[in-house]
């Protein structure tokens, strides 16, 4: 009987676990599209959006790659990797309060306090990355990784700004 008991909590656990990542997927992937990311970002002739993911990974990710197709791509994805290019990544992690942020903070060398973003943000030019609370104590981090980009603390804002609008 207690087999039967552990053997349903184990299956019980993991038919909740797969309902959170679909409620997850759902919640966050239509967030970003191929279009907004080409208002918000130059592309070449032959870039296109050539990876687009939801997932949760030791938070929820959300990766987005363009760039130029290429055989090395498909290798890549097979592999359990994202294709190269240009990159734009936002992770989610829930926190109890406000003062949680502050083991964000601690955690940045270079960070610049940036005002109109969330309950409080924070800029990181060594990691390109824009770091905020949210009224609810949603921390969000907005990685930009993308060659030639001249303004990426601008970007990190603007896409912040628009984040937050959708949260």
């Amino acid at each position: 009987m207690m087999k039967h008991i552990s053997t349903f909590s184990g299956q019980a656990f993991l038919l909740l676990f797969l309902i959170h990542q679909t409620v997850f997927a759902a919640e966050y992937s239509d967030n970003i599209s191929e279009e907004y990311l080409r208002s918000q970002f130059t592309f070449g002739d032959n870039e296109i959006l050539k990876f687009s993911e939801c997932k949760k990974k030791s938070y929820p990710t959300c990766t987005y790659v363009w760039g130029t197709d290429s055989k090395k791509d498909a290798y890549r994805v097979k592999a359990g990797l994202a294709p190269e290019g240009d990159k734009l990544q936002i992770i989610y992690a829930q926190a109890r309060s406000a003062k949680d942020f502050q083991r964000v903070l601690a955690t940045y060398s270079d960070a610049e306090k940036i005002d109109g973003v969330g309950l409080e943000a924070i800029w990181s030019n060594n990691r390109k990355q824009l770091s905020f609370i949210t009224d609810m104590y949603l921390v969000v981090h907005v990685n930009i990784n993308v060659k030639g980009e001249d303004s990426p603390k601008e970007k990190a804002i603007s896409i912040a700004k628009d984040l937050l609008e959708k949260l």
